[in-house]
Protein backbone atom coordinates (compact mmCIF):
# COMPACT_ATOMS: atom_id res chain seq x y z
CA UNK A 1 0.00 0.00 0.00
CA UNK A 2 2.94 2.36 0.74
CA UNK A 3 2.04 6.08 1.04
CA UNK A 4 -1.15 6.86 -0.86
CA UNK A 5 -3.79 9.56 -0.96
CA UNK A 6 -7.07 9.02 -2.79
CA UNK A 7 -8.95 12.24 -3.57
CA UNK A 8 -12.62 11.39 -3.96
CA UNK A 9 -15.83 13.19 -4.89
CA UNK A 10 -18.99 13.30 -2.79
CA UNK A 11 -20.81 9.97 -2.70
CA UNK A 12 -18.01 8.05 -4.41
CA UNK A 13 -17.72 5.61 -1.51
CA UNK A 14 -14.72 6.77 0.51
CA UNK A 15 -15.68 4.65 3.52
CA UNK A 16 -16.55 1.73 1.23
CA UNK A 17 -13.11 1.96 -0.41
CA UNK A 18 -11.29 1.98 2.92
CA UNK A 19 -13.23 -1.01 4.23
CA UNK A 20 -12.74 -3.01 1.03
CA UNK A 21 -9.12 -1.90 0.54
CA UNK A 22 -7.94 -3.50 3.77
CA UNK A 23 -7.09 -7.16 4.04
CA UNK A 24 -9.09 -8.61 6.97
CA UNK A 25 -6.38 -11.12 7.87
CA UNK A 26 -3.82 -8.34 8.28
CA UNK A 27 -3.37 -6.00 11.26
CA UNK A 28 -5.26 -2.84 10.32
CA UNK A 29 -5.81 0.45 12.10
CA UNK A 30 -8.60 2.62 10.70
CA UNK A 31 -8.68 6.24 11.90
CA UNK A 32 -11.61 8.61 11.33
CA UNK A 33 -12.32 12.22 12.19
CA UNK A 34 -15.67 11.86 13.97
CA UNK A 35 -17.70 9.25 15.84
CA UNK A 36 -20.22 9.36 12.97
CA UNK A 37 -17.42 8.29 10.60
CA UNK A 38 -16.53 5.49 13.02
CA UNK A 39 -20.12 4.23 12.99
CA UNK A 40 -20.21 4.23 9.19
CA UNK A 41 -16.96 2.27 9.04
CA UNK A 42 -18.20 -0.29 11.56
CA UNK A 43 -21.45 -0.76 9.61
CA UNK A 44 -19.57 -1.24 6.34
CA UNK A 45 -17.22 -3.82 7.86
CA UNK A 46 -20.14 -5.70 9.40
CA UNK A 47 -21.88 -5.71 6.03
CA UNK A 48 -18.78 -7.04 4.27
CA UNK A 49 -17.38 -9.50 6.83
CA UNK A 50 -20.26 -10.14 9.23
CA UNK A 51 -18.09 -8.79 12.06
CA UNK A 52 -15.20 -6.43 12.73
CA UNK A 53 -12.12 -8.46 11.70
CA UNK A 54 -10.21 -9.63 14.77
CA UNK A 55 -6.97 -7.89 13.80
CA UNK A 56 -8.62 -4.56 12.89
CA UNK A 57 -8.95 -1.59 15.25
CA UNK A 58 -11.06 1.51 14.60
CA UNK A 59 -10.71 4.77 16.51
CA UNK A 60 -11.14 8.51 16.24
CA UNK A 61 -8.05 10.57 15.51
CA UNK A 62 -7.99 12.06 19.01
CA UNK A 63 -8.14 8.58 20.57
CA UNK A 64 -5.40 7.46 18.18
CA UNK A 65 -3.03 10.27 19.18
CA UNK A 66 -3.71 9.79 22.90
CA UNK A 67 -3.50 5.99 23.05
CA UNK A 68 -0.82 5.40 20.41
CA UNK A 69 1.49 8.42 20.71
CA UNK A 70 0.97 10.23 24.03
CA UNK A 71 0.11 7.51 26.55
CA UNK A 72 2.97 5.08 25.76
CA UNK A 73 5.54 7.90 26.13
CA UNK A 74 4.18 9.80 29.14
CA UNK A 75 7.35 9.30 31.18
CA UNK A 76 9.40 10.74 28.31
CA UNK A 77 6.95 13.64 28.03
CA UNK A 78 7.15 14.46 31.74
CA UNK A 79 10.96 14.21 31.70
CA UNK A 80 11.11 16.49 28.66
CA UNK A 81 9.33 19.21 30.63
CA UNK A 82 11.46 18.56 33.73
CA UNK A 83 8.65 17.08 35.78
CA UNK A 84 8.50 13.88 37.80
CA UNK A 85 6.18 11.31 36.28
CA UNK A 86 3.62 9.74 38.56
CA UNK A 87 2.15 6.48 37.34
CA UNK A 88 -1.41 7.76 37.40
CA UNK A 89 -4.16 7.16 34.91
CA UNK A 90 -4.59 10.20 32.69
CA UNK A 91 -7.37 11.13 30.28
CA UNK A 92 -8.30 13.78 27.73
CA UNK A 93 -10.75 16.65 28.00
CA UNK A 94 -12.79 18.48 25.38
CA UNK A 95 -12.40 21.73 27.30
CA UNK A 96 -10.73 24.54 25.40
CA UNK A 97 -7.22 25.38 26.62
CA UNK A 98 -6.76 28.92 28.01
CA UNK A 99 -6.19 31.52 25.31
CA UNK A 100 -3.06 33.68 25.41
CA UNK A 101 -5.14 36.85 25.60
CA UNK A 102 -8.67 37.50 26.84
CA UNK A 103 -11.07 40.38 26.37
CA UNK A 104 -11.90 42.43 29.47
CA UNK A 105 -13.92 45.65 29.26
CA UNK A 106 -13.46 45.75 25.50
CA UNK A 107 -9.66 45.37 25.66
CA UNK A 108 -7.49 42.32 25.10
CA UNK A 109 -5.16 41.62 28.03
CA UNK A 110 -2.78 38.74 28.89
CA UNK A 111 -4.54 35.70 30.33
CA UNK A 112 -2.98 34.69 33.67
CA UNK A 113 -4.19 31.11 33.15
CA UNK A 114 -2.27 30.74 29.90
CA UNK A 115 0.96 28.71 29.98
CA UNK A 116 3.66 28.86 27.31
CA UNK A 117 4.31 25.95 24.96
CA UNK A 118 7.49 24.97 26.81
CA UNK A 119 5.39 24.16 29.87
CA UNK A 120 3.48 20.87 30.29
CA UNK A 121 0.50 22.81 31.67
CA UNK A 122 0.05 24.32 28.20
CA UNK A 123 -1.24 20.90 27.18
CA UNK A 124 -3.00 19.80 30.40
CA UNK A 125 -5.67 21.24 32.67
CA UNK A 126 -5.47 21.59 36.45
CA UNK A 127 -6.79 18.02 36.85
CA UNK A 128 -4.01 16.52 34.74
CA UNK A 129 -6.23 15.91 31.71
CA UNK A 130 -4.75 16.48 28.25
CA UNK A 131 -6.51 19.09 26.15
CA UNK A 132 -7.87 17.29 23.11
CA UNK A 133 -7.14 20.37 21.01
CA UNK A 134 -3.39 20.30 21.74
CA UNK A 135 -2.66 16.55 21.60
CA UNK A 136 -0.97 16.67 18.19
CA UNK A 137 0.89 19.86 19.10
CA UNK A 138 2.28 18.09 22.20
CA UNK A 139 3.31 15.04 20.18
CA UNK A 140 5.12 17.23 17.66
CA UNK A 141 6.86 19.29 20.36
CA UNK A 142 8.37 16.56 22.56
CA UNK A 143 11.73 14.98 21.74
CA UNK A 144 13.45 11.89 23.06
CA UNK A 145 17.09 12.84 22.82
CA UNK A 146 17.45 14.39 19.38
CA UNK A 147 14.50 12.57 17.86
CA UNK A 148 10.83 13.46 18.00
CA UNK A 149 8.66 10.96 19.89
CA UNK A 150 6.55 10.88 16.71
CA UNK A 151 9.29 8.91 14.96
CA UNK A 152 9.58 6.50 17.89
CA UNK A 153 5.80 6.11 17.90
CA UNK A 154 5.82 5.39 14.15
CA UNK A 155 8.33 2.57 14.63
CA UNK A 156 6.09 1.14 17.37
CA UNK A 157 3.02 1.41 15.11
CA UNK A 158 4.85 -0.59 12.44
CA UNK A 159 5.22 -3.42 14.94
CA UNK A 160 1.53 -3.48 15.81
CA UNK A 161 -0.08 -2.73 12.42
CA UNK A 162 0.48 -3.70 8.82
CA UNK A 163 -1.70 -0.89 7.47
CA UNK A 164 -3.01 2.45 8.71
CA UNK A 165 -6.01 3.90 6.88
CA UNK A 166 -7.36 7.41 7.54
CA UNK A 167 -10.84 8.50 6.47
CA UNK A 168 -12.02 12.08 5.74
CA UNK A 169 -8.43 13.28 5.43
CA UNK A 170 -9.58 16.74 4.31
CA UNK A 171 -10.82 17.53 7.83
CA UNK A 172 -7.35 17.56 9.42
CA UNK A 173 -5.57 20.89 9.98
CA UNK A 174 -2.38 22.43 11.31
CA UNK A 175 -0.72 20.21 13.95
CA UNK A 176 -3.06 17.29 13.18
CA UNK A 177 -2.15 17.44 9.49
CA UNK A 178 1.56 17.87 10.25
CA UNK A 179 1.46 14.89 12.60
CA UNK A 180 -0.06 12.67 9.92
CA UNK A 181 2.57 13.78 7.41
CA UNK A 182 5.41 13.19 9.87
CA UNK A 183 4.11 9.76 10.82
CA UNK A 184 3.73 8.82 7.16
CA UNK A 185 7.45 9.27 6.58
CA UNK A 186 8.14 6.23 8.79
CA UNK A 187 5.01 4.08 8.49
CA UNK A 188 5.16 0.97 6.30
CA UNK A 189 1.74 1.45 4.74
CA UNK A 190 -0.64 4.38 5.02
CA UNK A 191 -3.72 5.27 2.99
CA UNK A 192 -5.51 8.62 3.26
CA UNK A 193 -8.91 9.14 1.66
CA UNK A 194 -10.75 12.45 1.42
CA UNK A 195 -12.59 15.00 -0.71
CA UNK A 196 -10.71 18.26 -1.24
CA UNK A 197 -13.93 20.17 -1.93
CA UNK A 198 -15.47 19.14 1.39
CA UNK A 199 -12.77 20.82 3.46
CA UNK A 200 -13.64 23.79 5.71
CA UNK A 201 -17.26 22.65 6.00
CA UNK A 202 -17.41 21.00 9.42
CA UNK A 203 -17.58 24.14 11.57
CA UNK A 204 -14.25 23.30 13.20
CA UNK A 205 -10.69 23.02 11.90
CA UNK A 206 -11.70 25.32 9.07
CA UNK A 207 -8.52 27.29 8.54
CA UNK A 208 -4.79 26.88 8.24
CA UNK A 209 -2.45 24.30 6.75
CA UNK A 210 -2.78 22.50 4.35
CA UNK A 211 -5.53 24.58 2.70
CA UNK A 212 -4.33 28.03 3.62
CA UNK A 213 -0.91 29.65 3.74
CA UNK A 214 -1.03 32.98 5.55
CA UNK A 215 -4.06 34.56 3.86
CA UNK A 216 -3.72 32.65 0.60
CA UNK A 217 -6.12 29.79 -0.20
CA UNK A 218 -4.52 26.61 -1.56
CA UNK A 219 -6.20 25.42 -4.76
CA UNK A 220 -6.87 21.85 -5.82
CA UNK A 221 -3.82 21.46 -8.08
CA UNK A 222 -1.52 23.15 -5.56
CA UNK A 223 -2.81 20.82 -2.83
CA UNK A 224 -1.98 17.81 -5.00
CA UNK A 225 1.53 19.13 -5.60
CA UNK A 226 2.03 19.64 -1.87
CA UNK A 227 1.03 16.04 -1.19
CA UNK A 228 3.37 14.79 -3.89
CA UNK A 229 6.10 16.93 -2.36
CA UNK A 230 5.59 14.94 0.83
CA UNK A 231 6.19 11.75 -1.20
CA UNK A 232 2.55 10.64 -1.37
CA UNK A 233 1.25 8.80 -4.42
CA UNK A 234 -1.89 10.83 -5.23
CA UNK A 235 -4.82 9.09 -6.95
CA UNK A 236 -7.36 11.52 -8.46
CA UNK A 237 -9.15 9.04 -10.72
CA UNK A 238 -10.39 5.93 -8.94
CA UNK A 239 -13.04 7.71 -6.81
CA UNK A 240 -14.24 10.33 -9.26
CA UNK A 241 -17.62 8.61 -9.86
CA UNK A 242 -20.35 9.39 -7.34
CA UNK A 243 -22.73 6.56 -6.55
CA UNK A 244 -25.27 9.03 -5.21
CA UNK A 245 -25.96 11.78 -7.76
CA UNK A 246 -27.40 11.46 -11.26
CA UNK A 247 -25.51 12.46 -14.38
CA UNK A 248 -27.70 15.56 -14.79
CA UNK A 249 -26.86 16.78 -11.30
CA UNK A 250 -23.16 16.03 -11.80
CA UNK A 251 -23.20 17.89 -15.10
CA UNK A 252 -24.81 20.88 -13.37
CA UNK A 253 -22.08 20.88 -10.69
CA UNK A 254 -19.29 20.57 -13.25
CA UNK A 255 -20.75 23.44 -15.26
CA UNK A 256 -21.49 25.76 -12.34
CA UNK A 257 -18.77 24.96 -9.80
CA UNK A 258 -16.00 23.59 -12.01
CA UNK A 259 -15.66 20.48 -9.83
CA UNK A 260 -14.98 17.37 -11.90
CA UNK A 261 -17.54 15.03 -10.38
CA UNK A 262 -18.80 12.19 -12.57
CA UNK A 263 -21.85 9.99 -12.08
CA UNK A 264 -21.76 6.21 -11.74
CA UNK A 265 -25.28 6.42 -13.23
CA UNK A 266 -26.82 4.30 -10.50
CA UNK A 267 -29.57 6.82 -9.72
CA UNK A 268 -31.70 9.13 -11.82
CA UNK A 269 -32.62 12.67 -10.89
CA UNK A 270 -33.06 16.05 -12.49
CA UNK A 271 -32.28 19.64 -11.53
CA UNK A 272 -35.61 21.41 -11.11
CA UNK A 273 -36.53 25.09 -10.71
CA UNK A 274 -39.98 24.80 -9.09
CA UNK A 275 -42.80 27.10 -10.14
CA UNK A 276 -44.74 26.46 -6.92
CA UNK A 277 -42.28 27.01 -4.06
CA UNK A 278 -44.76 26.44 -1.26
CA UNK A 279 -45.66 23.02 -2.63
CA UNK A 280 -42.01 22.01 -2.34
CA UNK A 281 -41.57 23.54 1.12
CA UNK A 282 -44.72 21.80 2.39
CA UNK A 283 -43.64 18.39 1.10
CA UNK A 284 -42.26 16.51 4.12
CA UNK A 285 -40.48 14.02 1.88
CA UNK A 286 -38.22 16.74 0.47
CA UNK A 287 -35.33 17.81 2.70
CA UNK A 288 -34.70 21.54 2.56
CA UNK A 289 -31.03 22.53 2.79
CA UNK A 290 -30.44 26.11 3.97
CA UNK A 291 -27.18 27.96 4.47
CA UNK A 292 -27.73 28.34 8.23
CA UNK A 293 -30.37 28.65 10.99
CA UNK A 294 -32.20 25.48 9.93
CA UNK A 295 -33.88 25.23 13.34
CA UNK A 296 -35.69 28.52 12.70
CA UNK A 297 -37.98 26.97 10.08
CA UNK A 298 -41.09 24.86 10.52
CA UNK A 299 -40.30 22.67 7.51
CA UNK A 300 -37.76 19.83 7.51
CA UNK A 301 -34.48 21.73 7.16
CA UNK A 302 -30.77 21.03 7.54
CA UNK A 303 -27.86 23.47 7.28
CA UNK A 304 -25.71 22.96 4.19
CA UNK A 305 -22.64 22.12 6.27
CA UNK A 306 -24.49 19.81 8.66
CA UNK A 307 -25.72 17.70 5.73
CA UNK A 308 -22.15 16.56 5.03
CA UNK A 309 -22.09 12.77 4.96
CA UNK A 310 -25.87 12.48 4.52
CA UNK A 311 -27.85 11.04 1.62
CA UNK A 312 -31.48 12.00 0.95
CA UNK A 313 -34.06 10.78 -1.56
CA UNK A 314 -34.96 14.29 -2.74
CA UNK A 315 -33.42 17.65 -1.83
CA UNK A 316 -34.35 21.31 -2.18
CA UNK A 317 -31.38 23.67 -1.89
CA UNK A 318 -32.33 27.20 -0.87
CA UNK A 319 -29.62 29.58 -2.04
CA UNK A 320 -28.23 32.46 0.02
CA UNK A 321 -27.16 35.93 -1.04
CA UNK A 322 -23.69 35.11 -2.35
CA UNK A 323 -24.92 32.05 -4.32
CA UNK A 324 -28.13 33.66 -5.58
CA UNK A 325 -26.91 33.88 -9.19
CA UNK A 326 -26.11 30.15 -9.40
CA UNK A 327 -29.16 29.63 -11.62
CA UNK A 328 -28.11 32.39 -14.04
CA UNK A 329 -25.91 31.95 -17.10
CA UNK A 330 -23.56 34.73 -15.94
CA UNK A 331 -22.78 33.05 -12.61
CA UNK A 332 -19.05 32.76 -11.85
CA UNK A 333 -17.63 30.57 -9.11
CA UNK A 334 -14.81 33.11 -8.68
CA UNK A 335 -17.22 35.35 -6.77
CA UNK A 336 -17.57 32.81 -3.93
CA UNK A 337 -15.42 32.40 -0.85
CA UNK A 338 -13.86 28.94 -0.63
CA UNK A 339 -15.90 27.97 2.44
CA UNK A 340 -19.14 29.01 0.69
CA UNK A 341 -18.22 27.08 -2.46
CA UNK A 342 -17.51 23.95 -0.45
CA UNK A 343 -20.72 24.19 1.58
CA UNK A 344 -22.72 24.68 -1.63
CA UNK A 345 -21.01 21.65 -3.18
CA UNK A 346 -21.96 19.57 -0.15
CA UNK A 347 -25.59 20.72 -0.39
CA UNK A 348 -25.86 20.06 -4.13
CA UNK A 349 -24.49 16.51 -3.77
CA UNK A 350 -26.86 15.15 -1.09
CA UNK A 351 -29.70 13.89 -3.31
CA UNK A 352 -29.88 10.48 -4.95
CA UNK A 353 -33.01 11.68 -6.74
CA UNK A 354 -34.23 15.08 -7.87
CA UNK A 355 -32.57 18.35 -6.87
CA UNK A 356 -34.83 21.40 -6.49
CA UNK A 357 -33.19 24.82 -6.40
CA UNK A 358 -34.87 27.89 -4.92
CA UNK A 359 -33.24 31.33 -4.94
CA UNK A 360 -33.07 33.55 -1.88
CA UNK A 361 -35.36 36.13 -3.51
CA UNK A 362 -37.97 33.45 -4.25
CA UNK A 363 -37.76 32.12 -0.71
CA UNK A 364 -38.15 35.59 0.79
CA UNK A 365 -41.65 35.85 -0.73
CA UNK A 366 -42.90 33.00 1.49
CA UNK A 367 -40.31 32.88 4.27
CA UNK A 368 -42.49 34.52 6.92
CA UNK A 369 -45.00 31.70 6.74
CA UNK A 370 -42.34 29.13 7.73
CA UNK A 371 -40.28 31.16 10.16
CA UNK A 372 -40.68 30.09 13.78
Amino acid sequence: MAKRVILAVAGAGKTYRICHEMQPEQKNLIVAFTHANIKNIQNELLKEHGKIPDATRIMTFDAFVYHMIIRPYEKTIYNFFGQNYKFEKTSITLKKPPQQRIKINGRYVPNKSYKKKDCLQHYMDERGQYYCETLSELAMYVKQGRESIVLTAAERLNLFFDNILIDEFQDFREHDYELIVKLSKCLKNILLVGDYYQHSVSGQNNSGKPFKKSKTEIGYEEFIEELRGERFDVDTKSLIYTRRCSEEICSFIRDKLGIQIQSAKINTGTVIRPSNIQEILDDKNIVKLVYDNASHYSFRAVNWSYSKGDTYDVVCVILNGSTEKLVEDKFSVSTLKTVTLNKLYVALTRSKGDLYIVTQDEFETVKEKYYK
